[in-house]
């Protein structure tokens, strides 16, 4: 269901269906989606700070998950929400080295991040 209010842009209907599921289902092989899926929640409602304290709860929880470096991408753009330039590029050049079978889509969406950041080393 929060999947589909995602889908809808339907943002705090999303969020509260996914923090229902990690309250109900923390244990759940998909709870690591869930947990990702809450913090674009939030990142979508323009919430950076509290939507990277998700992101990188994620990450320690889950960083094997299937939407792992897709958490770390959201985790660095949410720096970069918060003006955190340094900390948000540093997070973004560590998707790659961390996940180095990432999927194309994922990589050009780090590029477009870093540059969006004025990273420097891209």
């Amino acid at each position: 269901a929060g999947y589909d209010f995602v889908q809808a842009g339907d943002y705090r209907n999303a969020e509260q269906a996914f923090r229902s599921f990690g309250t109900r289902f923390g244990d759940n092989a998909r709870a690591g989606e869930a947990a990702f899926w809450l913090g674009e929640s939030i990142l979508s409602q323009g919430r950076y700070e509290e939507a990277a304290k998700v992101f990188l709860d994620t990450h320690k929880r889950f960083p094997e998950s299937r939407m792992a470096p897709q958490n770390l991408l959201k985790l660095g753009v949410s720096l970069a929400g918060m003006n955190q330039r340094e900390l948000a590029c540093a997070t973004l050049a560590e998707v790659p080295r961390r996940y180095p079978d990432l999927s194309n889509a994922v990589r050009a969406k780090v590029a477009a991040e870093q540059k969006s950041a004025s990273c420097k080393n891209r």
